[in-house]
């Protein structure tokens, strides 16, 4: 990272450089702690968040300086600018546009062309990045859950792009309230009444838009339906369920399990999976549950371990079986960091996972960063 020198603060303040209302934010800003304030590609709304970006900020990354040094294939920065379309996109469509469509469509694309290029980078982003609207980077992350399952179930690209898009535009019916919800604890009755009915409304909203692709909209109508009939708005039971319906309520359940939320903080992935694995038959389907978990690898890269040394080690890459991934050592078993990252065989007895880990917090993102080649 580089630090922000006094010109450039003051020329963000008067918004005379390139970052500019209405247009994607050119630079990743970091505050004096290392925490991301605003992600490159994020859509600036209002002059006052310049002048607050003008009073926090503190660093920047280097290689968005130095065009010769951008990695524009690295799915945690990739994922970032994809959150800004999105966003944008989103609001387009809950007004039934249809000039939104062509580039959702590009977008789906760039999300299958991303998991091809690097999936355990794209999974480590997943469990790792916490930043942005949580509205948007829930459907982000989920729909490369859905692309990488899909792959894996061999379905075609064509089918998969469907389901990612259908992933992608899921909760358009519920934008405003699912924000609101985020911020809030109980849930009203007429709150509940307009959850119930969103995927309804997703769909009209949808069909308003110019979406005709029957697998799309059922699979949008049908995201919020369980396995044992618990699901809304209809109720449906176990193979009533459109495939593609069931795979992204699936991915919409895990991503929910390891990501912050008001009520509680995130799961590790490893207790997500458990417990997809015990919903399984009622909450899930059961043969995707399998699938997912083989997908995912029982210790999936961006999650924590401790190993048979006593170090905190994060995942890196799932390795062949799922049960020996590849890791890193990040802090010594006094909690002491490692002056860089330690490559460590999960294969040797002395570097053996003894147990799941929580995220120390003192681990910056942009630390570790560099162990997906970023």
């Amino acid at each position: 990272m580089i630090t922000l020198d006094a010109h450039f603060l003051e020329a963000l303040r008067l918004g005379t450089t390139e970052a500019q209302v209405g247009h994607p934010f050119p630079w990743s800003l970091f505050d004096r702690k290392g925490r991301l304030l605003i992600r490159r590609g994020t859509m600036l709304e209002t002059s006052a968040q310049l002048l607050e970006l003008s009073r926090q900020a503190a660093f920047r990354l280097k290689h968005e300086r130095d065009a010769a040094d951008v990695k524009p294939d690295s799915p945690f920065f990739v994922i970032g600018e994809m959150m800004g379309r999105l966003s944008s996109l989103l609001g387009l469509l809950a007004t039934g546009r249809a000039e939104a469509l062509p580039p959702l469509q590009e977008l789906a694309t760039a999300i299958q062309v991303l998991c091809a290029a690097d999936a355990d980078a794209a999974l480590a982003a997943l469990h790792l990045d916490r930043e942005g609207k949580y509205t948007v980077r829930h459907l982000i992350h989920s729909a490369v859950l859905v692309e990488l399952v899909g792959y894996r179930l061999g379905y075609a690209p064509n089918q998969r792009h469907t389901l990612v898009c259908a992933t992608l535009t899921a909760n358009v019916g519920m934008l405003e309230l699912q924000e609101r919800l985020l911020q809030q604890g109980a849930i009203s009755s007429e709150q509940r009444r307009e959850i119930d009915t969103h995927p309804e409304r997703s769909v009209d909203l949808l069909r308003a838009a110019g979406v005709d692709d029957a697998i799309w909209l059922e699979s949008v109508l049908q995201h919020h339906e369980r396995a044992d009939g618990g699901g809304y708005p209809r109720g449906l039971r176990g193979g009533d369920i459109g495939l593609g319906a069931r795979l992204i309520a699936l991915a919409d359940i895990y991503h929910a399990k390891v990501s912050d939320r008001l009520y509680r903080p995130a799961m590790a992935p490893t207790e997500a999976l458990r417990q997809v694995f015990l919903g399984q038959g009622k909450d899930v389907d059961r043969n995707l549950a399998g699938l997912f978990i083989k997908e995912l690898g029982v210790f999936p890269p961006g999650g924590f371990v401790r190993l048979t040394n006593g170090d905190l080690a994060v995942v890196t890459h799932r390795g062949h079986d799922g049960l020996s991934p590849r890791v890193a050592s990040l802090m010594t078993p006094r909690g002491a960091p490692y002056a860089r990252p330690l490559p460590r065989d999960t294969g040797h007895k002395d570097f053996a996972i003894r147990q799941t880990a929580i995220r120390d917090e003192s681990l910056l993102l942009t630390d570790l960063l560099p162990l997906w080649g970023c």
